[in-house]
């Protein structure tokens, strides 16, 4: 609570390149990733909208299990992507079978998927479906951790995926405004 009570720093001044230096090595190992970490000045779907529209060329599947997942089919479509959704009930996760069974299609280049749903309290089994998108290696995995990130370990280097994304104010617990992501090697070259 004291850091909140001081005044805000510069984002261009000595102040923040130091803090953003020293607060680098450490936000990299929250992402399990040796990738940079990036600060965006947006709330997470900022982030959300700016993976869609550099990421996504032949079409996106969006993975939905509840109200915020719901959310990436209507951000892909407002960005004049070709989208689908991959809808299950609301209580259920995502089977990797179902996603594996849509990329078959070759419709696809980039998968949507949240790793915890937070309206509905559903947790997806990112290994698993990670492991299964290996089988498409032209297929980009962009997810949305913004209620697990550093409350669950993930690995986004080990696991594969190419765009994780979190905000500030759910499993961080710190003020909303700005999010947080890295990008793999695979994503970047698009």
């Amino acid at each position: 609570m004291a850091a909140f009570s001081r005044p805000m720093i510069g984002h261009r001044g000595d102040d923040f390149k130091n803090l953003y230096r020293d607060i680098h090595p450490k936000l990299q190992t929250l992402f399990g990733t040796k990738q940079p970490v990036f600060l965006s000045t947006s709330s997470a779907w900022g982030v959300m909208e700016a993976s869609i529209r550099n990421l996504v060329d032949r079409g996106v599947l969006c993975c939905m299990c509840g109200a915020f997942s719901d959310k990436w089919l209507d951000v892909a479509r407002r960005c004049g992507k070709n989208a689908e959704p991959l809808q299950v009930d609301w209580g259920k996760h995502i089977n990797h079978k179902d996603v594996d069974r849509a990329l078959a299609s070759g419709k696809f280049d980039a998968v949507t998927l949240i790793h915890n749903e937070t309206s509905t309290g559903i947790m997806n089994p990112l290994p698993e479906i990670c492991c299964m998108l290996a089988k498409y290696p032209d297929v980009v995995l962009i997810v949305d951790t913004v209620s697990s990130f550093s409350a669950m370990k993930i690995d986004m280097d080990a696991l594969g995926i190419d765009l994780m994304l979190t905000g500030a104010q759910k499993a961080l617990a710190l003020p909303p405004g700005f999010s947080l992501f890295s990008v793999s090697e695979k994503a970047f070259a698009r």
